[in-house]
């Protein structure tokens, strides 16, 4: 039985109710929360305001998509709010109070990627870390100088294919140093938690072997290094802090260098470090699609629309033109030291 009483506000706090209930037991992450609120609070409230959950049909959702396009939201941003009244209005039709959800206005996504590396690059911005850490300058976001950690963190990330929320969760715990073998050099499998749908182990490349026991060294000096400290950043408890202040130091950092934006003019993000690990494997590596997508809790479907949309049949001609061979193991560990 629908109930015409009850507005999408109540049932907008619901659904928030619901969303921090699954943050407790581990299902969702708390940023998830914190973004429902500010979609409801900028954007559903002053639309739908007391509207009648009854009252919501699909022509007032087109009407709302409308009035979102109107103040010059993104098509990405839009999509993110009409996904966040559609959990709203799919809780509501599961608990009885709509008689049928009402059909969602689809918007066509393109897709954007962020701004990768090319290798040169990615040499020179970790040349001028290097420099950095010397203090040849110094940089700091305020209180919190720009040292080692960052030039750990970027190696760390690219060698492992991790997102950039991924890195804030890492605790020791979660990472297995897995032996060489007659197969193969040793590298790491991370068990990270749940991501973006994805539960499967990380796997990285070998060279991520070094760089983490130079991090578990220098922590367990530092008298961190236990199981469940976090790899990043662990006299930071907020890891919402710890995010930011990565962040900073590596937007500072890439203004130093000249690397802050990409060739298409977009400001290069942490994230650009997980599209370079990918597109350097695309380039470079004889992998298929299928093991790197895994390697990196991905799917194909996503490394074709977003890593390597930038690549072409003409630049990897080489690997067209060629058969199988040997795998050879790049050598980076001067990009390391």
């Amino acid at each position: 039985m629908k109930n015409t009483t009850i507005t999408f506000s109540v049932a907008a706090a619901a659904t928030i109710a619901d969303g921090e209930a699954r943050v407790l037991i581990g299902q969702n992450k708390p940023r998830m929360v914190v973004d429902y609120r500010d979609r409801l609070r900028k954007h559903c409230e002053p639309f739908f305001s007391s509207t009648p959950l009854s009252k919501i049909d699909s022509r007032k959702l087109r009407e709302f998509r409308d009035v979102l396009a109107a103040k010059g939201l993104k098509s990405t941003s839009i999509a993110a709010i009409l996904s966040f009244v559609s959990k709203v209005l799919r809780m509501a039709h599961d608990d009885g109070l709509i008689r049928q959800m009402p059909a969602i206005p689809r918007l066509p996504q393109k897709a954007s990627p962020r701004s990768a590396f090319k290798r040169n690059e990615y040499h020179r911005f970790l040349g001028s870390l290097k420099k950095v850490e010397g203090g040849k300058p110094a940089l700091a976001w305020k209180a919190s100088p720009i040292d080692r950690e960052l030039r750990d963190f970027v190696t760390f990330m690219v060698n492992g294919f991790f997102r950039p929320g991924d890195m804030f969760v890492l605790r020791h715990k979660h990472v297995t140093v897995v032996p060489a073998d007659k197969d193969g050099p040793a590298y790491l499998r991370v068990d990270a938690p749940p991501s973006k749908g994805h539960a499967d182990p990380i796997i990285t490349m070998p060279v991520a072997v070094l760089i983490y026991n130079r991090i578990l060294t220098t922590q367990k000096a530092r008298g961190f290094g236990k199981p469940d400290d976090y790899l990043f950043l662990p006299h930071r408890p907020n890891r919402a802090y710890a995010h930011e202040i990565i962040r900073r130091q590596f937007r500072l950092a890439l203004t130093h260098a000249g690397l802050l934006q990409g060739p298409n003019g977009d400001e290069r993000t942490l994230y650009s470090l997980r599209h370079t690990a990918i597109t350097m494997r695309l380039q470079q590596g004889d992998v298929d699609l299928v093991t790197l997508a895994r390697a990196c809790r991905t799917s194909v479907e996503m490394i074709d629309r977003f890593y390597a949309s930038s690549l072409t049949a003409e630049s990897n001609r080489d690997k067209l033109f060629s058969f199988r061979r040997p795998t050879r193991y790049l050598d980076v560990s001067d990009l390391i030291d």
